[in-house]
């Protein structure tokens, strides 16, 4: 029998046919393909994305790390030989949690509105890194954030 004879046949009888469902996609947002993202080394469920790699080396970024009780994965945009797309380094490292710093690269990163989830992982909006370094609200709005989203281990 041909599958739509099948069916038919089914439907005729009653029979509800199990059958897969669409992959769940980002709910407001979509991603901009040409930005890729280089991973800094780390074992963490978090990935942090920052505007660039001096941003993930500094005093500010290892106050965060330390801040999160673990070594998380930093990430920025790239245009190396060895990057990845933001949807493959979730699948790929299991992350769970996504923050992304400042919503310059948030917008560079998605088209539209910052989708709740992409693929397994939570997307939380923080600060810039400039101005987490500049300004206490910022460092206020970082912390609540990093409370409210779960992304502490305390």
């Amino acid at each position: 029998m041909h599958s739509s004879l099948q069916q038919a046949y089914l439907d005729a009888m009653g029979i509800a046919v199990w059958s897969l469902r669409q992959p769940a996609s980002p709910e407001t947002g979509t991603l901009k393909n040409h930005v890729q993202l280089k991973l800094s080394p780390g074992n963490a469920g978090s990935l942090l994305i920052c505007m660039a790699d001096t941003d993930s080396a500094g005093r500010l970024a290892n106050d965060i790390s330390r801040t999160l009780g673990r070594a998380p994965v930093w990430a920025w945009p790239s245009d190396d030989a060895d990057t990845v797309d933001l949807p493959r380094a979730v699948d790929d490292n299991l992350f769970t949690k996504v923050a992304i710093f400042g919503e310059e690269l948030a917008m560079k990163i998605f088209d539209g509105e910052l989708p709740a989830h992409l693929n397994s992982a939570r997307l939380v909006l923080l600060p810039s890194m400039r101005d987490i370094q500049t300004l206490a609200e910022a460092r206020r709005t970082l912390w609540a954030t990093l409370c409210r989203s779960g992304m502490l281990e305390y």
